[in-house]
């Protein structure tokens, strides 16, 4: 789910996924943002969404010059490379962000959720457990979220190691940890750029998003509100929104 804000009023744009029965989690995303389809980049070998996916991929590299072709299958080689790593690490969802920055730049951004079995323990106790448990954590903050939920969140700068054909660089990532109210279950919501300048503004963006994330159907309630339903729900959640993304 994303939501636009300008002069006119909230404007939320509900996705597919917001409505899939089997979801786990829910969060609402600034807009600028769109899904990459992980199951799809990562069909199983030998069905028929992977010949549907090779098939595919052949026509990209076939459109481009012939001089780039290689380095185009390459690219996309490196893309399935990665979706595989992210769902063997419990990534669910992935976005790519193109956003402006308060600063008037513009910068992409990768935004990823995964979701995590924990052995039982205080919500509390695992939002610090697994904020400490980063190597570097740093600007550690706790956070009160709706309901009285705890969680927590952490940013950093790392060096990314020179690649083939490009220089090292400096990445800005920020990670939230939200327990599920279950208490078996972490939720860890990443977002990375080489925007290291905007890194106040990603910073306050996923604070932001983090006071949006539900382990439980937030439809039912935001289907009564644009109904006009439920003695001013609508304004609750345009003004919890509007307050989570300025």
């Amino acid at each position: 789910m994303t939501q636009e804000t300008t002069n006119t009023p909230l404007r939320l744009v509900i996705g597919d996924s917001a409505r899939d029965p089997g979801a786990k989690i829910w969060y609402a995303l600034p807009g600028g943002y769109f899904d990459v389809p992980l199951d799809a980049l990562d069909a199983d070998p030998g069905s028929e969404q992977e010949a549907h996916l090779d098939h595919l991929m052949a026509l990209i590299v076939d459109c481009a010059p012939d001089s780039e072709r290689d380095r185009y299958a390459g690219a996309l080689r490196d893309v399935r490379y990665m979706t595989r790593q992210m769902r063997g690490e419990g990534i669910i969802d992935c976005s790519l962000g193109m956003r402006y920055a308060h600063d008037g730049s513009s910068a992409v951004s990768v935004f990823t959720v995964a979701l995590r079995d924990i052995e039982w323990a205080p919500p509390k106790l695992t939002a610090v457990r697994a904020v400490s448990l980063r190597e570097c954590p740093e600007n550690v903050a706790l956070l009160s979220l709706p309901g009285g939920r705890p969680g927590a969140v952490s940013d950093t700068l790392v060096t990314m190691p020179a690649l083939a054909g490009m220089p090292a660089q400096e990445l800005y990532q920020c990670n939230l940890y939200i327990p599920a109210p279950s208490g078996v279950q972490l939720a860890i919501l990443t977002l990375s750029t080489t925007a290291v300048g905007s890194r106040k503004h990603y910073r306050e963006l996923m604070e932001g998003i983090a006071y949006t994330v539900s382990f439980s159907d937030p439809m039912p309630e935001i289907e009564r509100a644009a109904r006009g339903d439920g003695g001013g729900g609508g304004d609750r959640i345009r003004d919890r929104i509007t307050a989570d993304f300025g």
